[in-house]
């Protein structure tokens, strides 16, 4: 497929691509045949067998069937064979609507809601709200494969879920809402998704809407000796999460078309590259609103420290109106970027005003078609120091700046008029 210009680029994201579904609050469909039913019998749960999720979960064969009526359910579920956990509103896009918890089949806990124990393959969860657990609302961290985790709302939890999976079958996360999940003193806490014990292999998150997490709406922790292989995080919706994305030990990721925003006084990082991933792709996102960076990529220091990245290409995308909009520190490796368009970088108190920003100590990157205005201090800035492009380390071709430190890096010119940030409805 041909590659974009600038302003083919922000005409694409003006479109309204991640308009989710109209969410439902239609009667929940009748139990499958052959599935155990749990709930109290009505004209909506009819020949309910069992009055608690767990012991259905107990009596069902590995690869079974359990439909859960709506209603609303105390204890933590624990999983540790393949099953299909259908909620009342299994099929139902969980982005829009759905608000009324009476419709809901509702899993609460003083620990986790649902707990994977041990290695689970294809394991299915549709249609639930997970809410009030002091505990995540899942929690699968056996390293199993090809979880379909779809239609869900995610409330109130410690974290939405954490996650390990393993591969080789593709997991998907999608069409799921997660709403403030920030529940406890946990440092962990905050994370509407969470990858922590293990890799996020072949796992695709897409489509989803994340609300107001202190955190991350999806944070990629990992492990450094056991990196994530192929994960997508795509085509979701962000609303004032503190980040919507930390990259951290993976390989071949891509983080594309998604859209966050962010209320004027909010602070983070929204795209928070750490350290230690390669082949990372990170393109034709919209972020906007807000106090802090943009996108970042940064080795993480201290007790934590990991590695500088690798073949980083950061691509197409727009940022508007944070305080810095794309900023490289540290000293990755093989850094791509290309054809972004930041607008409105703003002072915040101390904190200059800045639309693309190197720092000193980087070597060899390279910056092409980037389009840089409206900044209140400076459009372009790379402080390095070599033989490369206006005495700098690295290689700046084609990119437009009204003001550059260096001159030269960057060139006046007339930059295109950005579209609309997309609609979501």
């Amino acid at each position: 497929m041909a590659r974009l210009g600038i302003a083919g680029v922000v005409g694409v994201l003006g479109l309204g691509l991640l308009t989710p579904a109209a969410g439902s609050a239609a009667p929940a469909a009748a139990p499958p045949t052959g599935a155990y039913v749990v709930g109290t019998a009505s004209p909506t749960c009819p020949k309910p067998t069992f009055t608690a999720i767990q012991p259905a979960v107990d009596a069902a064969p590995a690869g079974g069937t359990v439909y859960v009526c709506a209603g609303t359910y105390t204890g933590r579920v624990t999983i540790t064979k393949t099953l299909r956990l259908l909620g009342a509103q299994s099929g139902r896009d969980a982005r829009s609507g759905r608000t009324a918890l009476a419709a809901e089949s509702v899993v609460t806990s003083t620990a986790g809601g649902l707990v994977v124990n041990g290695t689970v393959n294809g394991l299915v969860v549709d249609g639930f709200t997970f809410r009030g657990s002091a505990g995540d609302g899942i929690d699968a961290l056996g390293g199993g494969s090809g979880f379909s985790i779809v239609n869900n709302v995610f409330a109130d939890n410690q974290n939405g879920m954490n996650v390990s999976a393993a591969g080789p079958a593709p997991s998907t996360i999608a069409r799921n809402r997660f709403t403030a999940n920030n529940r406890g003193a946990d440092p962990q806490a905050g994370t509407g998704i969470l990858f922590t014990s293990g890799p996020a292999n072949d796992v695709t998150v897409s489509d989803n809407l994340f609300e107001r997490h202190i955190s991350a709406a999806v944070n990629s922790i990992g492990d450094p000796s056991k990196r994530s292989r192929g994960l997508v995080v795509r085509n979701n919706r962000s609303v004032d999460d503190s980040s919507l994305a930390v990259v951290n030990n993976t390989v071949g990721a891509l983080i594309d078309q998604n859209q966050a925003t962010k209320p004027a006084t909010a602070t983070g990082t929204i795209i928070y590259i750490v350290g230690n991933n390669d082949g990372l792709t990170v393109r034709r996102n919209v972020l906007t609103g807000g106090r802090g960076t943009g996108i970042s990529a940064n080795g993480l220091d201290g007790p934590f420290a990991t590695p500088e990245s690798t073949n980083l290409l950061i691509d197409t995308n727009v940022v508007r109106d944070r305080t810095t909009g794309i900023a490289i520190n540290g000293a990755h490796r093989s850094v791509t970027v290309r054809g972004n368009v930041v607008q409105g970088s703003t002072r915040n108190g101390d904190a200059p005003g800045r639309g693309i920003v190197v720092s000193a100590t980087s070597s060899g990157l390279v910056l092409t078609n980037n389009v840089a205005t409206g900044s209140s201090d400076v459009d372009c800035v790379d402080a390095s120091k070599g033989g490369r492009t206006a005495g700098t380390a690295d290689t700046w071709t084609a990119n437009v700046g009204r003001t550059a430190t260096p001159p030269g890096i960057c060139i006046p010119g007339r930059a295109p008029a950005a579209s609309p940030v997309p609609t979501t409805g």
